[in-house]
C-alpha cells in the first residue's frame, strides 16, 4: 500500500483556499451588470477596472448605479462618482455624489448630498455608511430626516432600516406643526411613528411645555408618556409625578405617583398620589394622601380631603384665571391661627369663601366654632368674617384660676340659630349672634379670679373678644340672665343643649390633617 505525503505548507495552503472559498460563497463578488465603456488603465490604477457610462453593478441582492466607478476585483471593492445611486430590494433606496463599497464587508459609504429613503421616511446628510448586511446606516456630520409630518434633525444617529428604527444623538430636534421637540437622545420608529426619550427632553407647543428624562411620545395619535423628573407645565399651572401620561387630542393628564398640580395664577398647590387634568375644562383632581396648600405671605394654608378637586371658575377673567376648589369626605386644614373639619367643602374663589358642610367645626385660638354650615369669607388672604348658620355653637376653656369649676373643666359657651364672627388679623374681636341666643359665661373679679357663672337668654347678642377671652357681652332684645354662684350649678346646668367639644380631632400640626 502507498501513502501519499502532503508537506505542512501545502496542508496551509489548502485550508486557506477552502476558507477563501466558503468566505467567497458567503459575501460573494462584485458583479458588472453594465457599463458603457469598459477599460484598463494602468497609467490610473493597474489593479482596476475603469467603467464608463450608465454604470450598473450587483452584488447580492443590491444594485449601485453610478456614472463611472473603478473596480477592483482581487480586493472586491469599487469606487463610484456622480449621480450615485444604491438599491436594496424594493425598500432602501441610497443616493450621493461618490460611493465606496466593500464587497467583503458589505459597507457603502456615500458622501455629498447623501439621500437615504424607504416607503416611510427619507434622510439627507453630507455622508453615511450603509451596511448592507445588517440593514444599518449610521451617520456622523448631522442629518435631517422628513417622515410625513415630522421632521427630525441631530448630530449623529443610526437607521436599522430592519426594524424602522432611528437612533439620534447630540441635539436632537423633532418639529411637528402641533410642537416641537428637543433632547440629546432619541429613539423614533418610523413604523408606529413613537419617539422614545433616553435623557433630557423638552416638548414645547402652543399650548404647554413637556420635560421629562425618560419616556416615549406617540406622535400619530398623540399620546404620550414621561417619567424621571416629569412635569407639564401651561400657561396657568404646572403637573408633576414620577409618570405623566398626556393625551394632546383629548387634553387629558393623568399623574401618579408624589403628584403635585401647581396653580402659578391663585398660588394653589394641590398634591398627593394620583391625579389628573382636563384642559377643555381646566379642571384637575386628585386622590390618595390628598393636600392643598394655598400659599399665603408666611402662613400657609394646608387641606386635605379624600378627593381634592379644582375647576376653573366660569366667567372669570382669562387673564387672571380664577379656581374654585372641591374637597370630599374625611375633610381637614390646618392654619397657624385656624382649623377645621367637616366632610366636604367648597372654596369659590369668585367671592373668596370657604364653605364647610357636614359637621363642620372651626378652631380659632381657644374657640371653638361649629354650625350646619360654616362660611370662611377671605379678602387678600386673610379670614375676615366666619358666618355660622342654623344650630350655631361657640365654646371655649374657661380659666379655673382660684374657684374650683365643679366639672373640673368649664366651659364659655355661646349659642344661637346664625351668627357672625368678625376677624382682624385672624384674631375673632366680635361675634354677633341672631335668633335663640343663650350664653354661659364665667365671670371674673378684678384679680381674674372666676367667682360665678352668668346664664342668660337673650334673642340677639354681640359678643366681644379679645386675645381670644370674652371681654363682654352685650343682651340686644329681650334679655333675661342671672348670676350664679359656680358651686350651685350641676354639670347638666353648666352645659348648654347641643354642647360638644372636640378637641381631639383638632389638627395641631400640618401633618395631623391626615388623622381621620
Amino acid at each position: 500500500m502507498k501513502f501519499i505525503h502532503f508537506n505542512r505548507g501545502f496542508l496551509n495552503l489548502l485550508l486557506f483556499l477552502i476558507c477563501s472559498s466558503a468566505f467567497s460563497q458567503k459575501t460573494g463578488k462584485i458583479e458588472i451588470v453594465h457599463a458603457d465603456v469598459s477599460e484598463f488603465d494602468q497609467a490610473l490604477n493597474a489593479k482596476a477596472t475603469r467603467l464608463i457610462g450608465n454604470v450598473v453593478f450587483k452584488h447580492q441582492n443590491a444594485f449601485m448605479y453610478c456614472d463611472s466607478a473603478y473596480l477592483f476585483r482581487d480586493e472586491n471593492r469599487l469606487e463610484a462618482y456622480n449621480n450615485i445611486r444604491v438599491t436594496q430590494g424594493d425598500s432602501i433606496t441610497l443616493t450621493g455624489k461618490q460611493l465606496n463599497y466593500d464587497g467583503n464587508s458589505k459597507v457603502a459609504h456615500v458622501i455629498e448630498n447623501v439621500v437615504m429613503s424607504d416607503r416611510r421616511m427619507t434622510l439627507n446628510t453630507s455622508q453615511l455608511d450603509y451596511n448592507l448586511e445588517n440593514d444599518v446606516a449610521s451617520y456622523s456630520d448631522s442629518a435631517h430626516i422628513v417622515d410625513g409630518e415630522n421632521v427630525l434633525t441631530s448630530k449623529t444617529g443610526y437607521y436599522f432600516s430592519a426594524t424602522n428604527d432611528l437612533y439620534f444623538r447630540k441635539d436632537v430636534r423633532l418639529v411637528n406643526p402641533k410642537y416641537t421637540m428637543t433632547c440629546d437622545t432619541l429613539r423614533y420608529n418610523t413604523t408606529n411613528k413613537t419617539a422614545f426619550f433616553l435623557g433630557p427632553t423638552q416638548i414645547i407647543s402652543q399650548d404647554n411645555l413637556i420635560y421629562c428624562e425618560s419616556g416615549w411620545y406617540n406622535t400619530e395619535n398623540q399620546r404620550s408618556n414621561f417619567s424621571k423628573n416629569s412635569y407639564l407645565q401651561t400657561k396657568e399651572q404646572r403637573l408633576k409625578g414620577d409618570s405623566v401620561f398626556y393625551d394632546r387630542v383629548k387634553g387629558l393628564g393623568k399623574v401618579f405617583g408624589n403628584v403635585s398640580i401647581t396653580d402659578t395664577v391663585n398660588q394653589i398647590i394641590i398634591s398627593g398620589n394620583y391625579g389628573e387634568y382636563h384642559e377643555l375644562t381646566d379642571s384637575s383632581w386628585v386622590t390618595g394622601n390628598a393636600m392643598m396648600t394655598q400659599i399665603v405671605d408666611g402662613d400657609s394654608l394646608f387641606m386635605h380631603g379624600d378627593t381634592l378637586l379644582a375647576i376653573g371658575a366660569q366667567n372669570s377673567d382669562t387673564t387672571n384665571r380664577k379656581k374654585n376648589i372641591f374637597a370630599f369626605h374625611h375633610v381637614k386644614l390646618f392654619k397657624e391661627d385656624l382649623q377645621g373639619s367637616c366632610d366636604s367643602l367648597v372654596y369659590l374663589s369668585v367671592d373668596s369663601t370657604i364653605r364647610l358642610f357636614t359637621s363642620p367645626v372651626i378652631w380659632s385660638g381657644s374657640n371653638q366654632l361649629l354650625a350646619d354650615s360654616i362660611t370662611l369669607q377671605t379678602a387678600n388672604s386673610a379670614i375676615t368674617y366666619i358666618y355660622l348658620t342654623n344650630n350655631s355653637f361657640i365654646a371655649s376653656k374657661a380659666d379655673s384660676n382660684s374657684v374650683q369649676i365643679i366639672d373640673s373643666m368649664g366651659f364659655n359657651q355661646i349659642r344661637g340659630k346664625n351668627m357672625v364672627g368678625s376677624l382682624q388679623d385672624n384674631k375673632l374681636y366680635r361675634i354677633d349672634v341672631t335668633g335663640n341666643g343663650q350664653t354661659i359665661y364665667y365671670a371674673k373679679n378684678k384679680n381674674e379670679k372666676n367667682f360665678g357663672v352668668n346664664r342668660a337668654d337673650c334673642s340677639d347678642l354681640t359678643i366681644y373678644v379679645e386675645e381670644n377671652k370674652v371681654t363682654g357681652i352685650s343682651l340686644l332684645n329681650q334679655p333675661d340672665g342671672t348670676l350664679y354662684p359656680i358651686k350651685e350649678l350641676s354639670v347638666n346646668e353648666l352645659r348648654l343643649k347641643g354642647f360638644s367639644w372636640l378637641e381631639d380631632k383638632r389638627p395641631k400640626e400640618k401633618a395631623d390633617i391626615f388623622i381621620h
